[in-house]
C-alpha cells in the first residue's frame, strides 16, 4: 500500500486564504510572506477504494465490442509488450511524394519498436455517478495523455500519465515503462490518493510536464506535477459544493508509488499547464483563465498567484524556462496582441515584460485545426534546456519551427515542421549532442491520416527525416491506430525514444478515415538505429 502526505489543515487554510486575496491585489509583486509547516505530515496508509460494477454506457459496449475483435494479438488488457521492425514501417502514404520537397527524406533503416497498450482500469466507462445539472457532461472519457513525459536515469525508466477525464469517481495515473524488463504499469491512482470518493468532484487529468526534482522536504528525487480538471470551462457551481476546490500541486517517488499533496494553490484555478525549475525549486503553472502560479517549492511559498498586468496573458498551453537564468518564457495569449509577442517573467524581480520578439507567421496553408489562428499561432511545444547553440528550439500551434534565444532574445523562423495537414506538434524532444530534434505532427489525435510518422529534424541541415510511419502498420497487424501524442523522451544517451500515444482500436472504412482518435492509450519505445542519429 502506499503513503499519501499532506500539509496541516491549519497551513492549507491559511494558504487559501491568503492566496484567494493574492489573486485579486493590484500589488505590483503580489507577493505573500511565507507560511508553511517545516515538513509534510505523513497520513496513515489506507486501503484502496474500489469502484463499484462497471455496468457500460451503450456507445461505450460498442467501442469495447469493436476494441476486442480488433485486439487479435490480446494486447487491449494485458499490458503485453511485443517488438517489431520492418520495412513496411518506411512506406509513406498517399500524397506524400507529391508534397514532400527535397527537405524531407525517409530513413534507410527501421527501428526496432516496442508497444503495448497501457492497461488502464477501467478500460471502458459507466454512467457518471452523479448528473450534471447543466449542458456540461459529467460522463468519464476518453482516456487520454495530455503529460509531457520524464527519464528517470536511475532506473533506466519511462514516466507519463493518462487521464479518463472523469467528473465523478474519475481516474488519473502515473505510468512507467521499464524497457529493459519490457513492463508497463499504472502507479496509484491520483484521485483515490487524494481521498475523493464518487460523489466529490474529480480532477481529470495531468495536463503539463512530469519533472523530476529532489526538494528539501523529499528524501529524493520526486515527478512534481499539477492536475487539471476535466469540464470546461470550469466545474459548475454544484461540483464546487461537491467539496472540490481546485487543481493540486504535487509530487510522486516513482520508486515507492508515494504521493505528497501539496494542496490547491489557488481556489478555483486548475492547472492545464506546469513546469518545475530543477535549479531553483520553482514550479510555475498556468490555469485555465490564463492565472499565472510560480511557487517556491523548498520554502512552500507562493511568488506570484494572479493574472499578469494588462495586455498580458500568459498562455495556457506552453512555456518554457531558461535554467541558467530563471527567466520563463511564453507567447502572449491577449487579444490586443495578434503578433504573439514573447513574455518573460523575472523571478528575481518578481515582474512580467513583453519582449520585442513574436513568433513567427504561419506559412502553410491553414488546417481545420489552425484555421481561426490568425496568422500568427502561439508557441505549443519546446525543448526542455537551451542547447548547445545556445538556443531553444519551439513550435507554434499551427506547426511553424523556430528558434529563441535567450541571450539577445531574438526569434529566427525555421519554416513548417511538417509537409502533411497534420502538423499540430505537442512534444518535441532534442539529441544529448544537439543535433536532432524529435517531434510526431498531428498531435490532437488525427496523425495517422498522414501516417502518423515519427521526424527527426537535423539542425544543421534542416533536413526532416521520417524514422517511422506507424500507420497504416500497426493497423494493419494489431487494429491499433496511433492516432497522436503529447509525450515525448529521449534516454539520456539519445539511443531511445520514448512515446505515449492517444489511439484506440478503431474501425477505418477504405480511405475515409475516422476523425481524431483518442480511447486506448499506448506506450511505444523506438531503438534509433545508430546509422540513423549518428551526431
Amino acid at each position: 500500500m502506499n503513503d499519501i502526505r499532506f500539509y496541516s489543515a491549519c497551513c492549507a487554510v491559511v494558504i487559501f486564504l491568503t492566496f484567494a486575496a493574492h489573486a485579486s491585489s493590484d500589488a505590483p509583486g503580489n507577493a505573500v510572506p511565507p507560511r508553511r509547516s517545516d515538513t509534510p505530515d505523513t497520513l496513515a496508509q489506507t486501503d484502496p477504494v474500489v469502484d463499484p460494477p462497471v455496468v457500460l454506457r451503450p456507445e461505450e459496449a460498442e467501442r469495447k465490442r469493436v476494441a476486442e475483435r480488433l485486439d487479435t494479438a490480446a494486447l487491449l488488457y494485458t499490458g503485453k509488450v511485443v517488438t517489431d521492425r520492418t520495412r513496411r514501417m518506411l512506406k509513406p502514404p498517399s500524397g506524400f511524394t507529391e508534397r514532400a520537397g527535397p527537405e524531407y527524406v525517409i530513413a534507410s533503416v527501421p527501428p526496432r519498436v516496442d508497444f503495448a497498450v497501457i492497461p488502464a482500469d477501467p478500460m471502458f466507462f459507466s454512467a457518471s455517478p452523479v448528473a450534471s445539472r447543466s449542458e456540461n457532461s459529467n460522463e468519464a472519457g476518453p482516456w487520454a495523455c495530455w503529460s509531457q513525459a520524464a527519464f528517470d536515469s536511475r532506473t533506466g525508466r519511462f514516466y507519463s500519465c493518462i487521464g479518463d477525464h472523469g467528473k465523478y469517481g474519475g481516474h488519473i495515473y502515473p505510468i512507467e515503462y521499464d524497457p529493459a524488463a519490457k513492463t508497463v504499469r499504472c502507479l496509484p491512482e491520483i484521485n483515490r490518493a487524494l481521498g475523493r470518493g464518487l460523489s466529490t468532484f474529480t480532477d481529470g487529468k495531468v495536463h503539463g510536464w512530469l519533472d523530476l526534482y529532489r526538494s528539501s522536504q523529499t528524501q529524493r528525487s520526486h515527478l512534481w506535477f499539477c492536475t487539471y480538471w476535466a469540464k470546461y470551462p470550469e466545474p459548475d457551481e454544484e461540483d464546487y459544493a461537491s467539496g472540490y476546490s481546485g487543481g493540486h500541486i504535487m509530487s510522486c517517488d516513482p520508486l515507492t508509488g508515494d504521493y505528497v499533496d501539496y494542496g490547491v494553490p489557488l481556489k478555483r484555478a486548475s492547472w492545464p499547464f506546469h513546469r518545475l525549475d530543477t535549479k531553483r525549486g520553482i514550479l510555475y503553472a498556468v490555469g485555465m483563465f490564463s492565472e499565472f502560479l510560480a511557487w517556491d517549492v523548498n520554502a512552500q511559498r507562493t511568488l506570484w498567484a494572479g493574472h499578469l498586468p494588462d495586455g498580458m496573458a500568459w498562455y495556457v498551453r506552453a512555456f518554457l524556462i531558461d535554467e541558467e537564468t530563471g527567466m520563463v518564457y511564453c507567447a502572449n495569449g491577449h487579444e490586443r496582441d495578434p503578433e504573439r509577442h514573447f513574455l518573460k517573467y523575472n523571478p528575481f524581480t518578481n515582474r512580467f515584460s513583453r519582449l520585442a520578439c513574436h513568433v513567427p507567421a504561419t506559412t502553410s496553408p491553414p488546417s481545420e485545426l489552425d484555421r481561426d489562428l490568425g496568422a500568427y499561432a502561439p508557441m505549443r511545444a519546446h525543448t526542455a534546456q537551451r542547447g548547445p547553440d545556445g538556443l531553444f528550439w519551439c513550435v507554434t500551434l499551427s506547426g511553424q519551427l523556430f528558434t529563441f534565444d535567450p541571450v539577445s532574445e531574438e526569434i529566427v523562423d525555421k519554416g513548417p515542421n511538417w509537409c502533411g495537414q497534420q502538423r499540430y506538434t505537442g512534444s518535441m524532444a532534442r539529441s544529448p549532442g544537439g543535433r536532432y530534434l524529435y517531434y510526431a505532427p498531428g498531435a490532437h489525435g488525427h496523425g495517422y491520416s498522414d501516417g502518423s510518422p515519427l521526424i527527426q529534424y537535423d539542425t544543421r541541415t534542416g533536413t526532416r527525416k521520417v524514422l517511422a510511419f506507424f500507420f497504416p502498420y500497426y493497423f494493419a497487424k494489431y487494429g491499433y491506430t496511433a492516432g497522436g501524442t503529447f509525450s515525448i523522451k529521449l534516454d539520456e544517451k539519445g539511443e531511445r525514444l520514448f512515446m505515449v500515444w492517444n489511439g484506440a482500436f478503431v474501425e477505418h472504412e477504405g480511405e475515409r478515415l475516422s476523425g481524431d482518435v483518442f480511447g486506448n492509450c499506448s506506450v511505444m519505445c523506438v531503438a534509433i538505429p545508430e546509422t540513423e542519429r549518428q551526431e
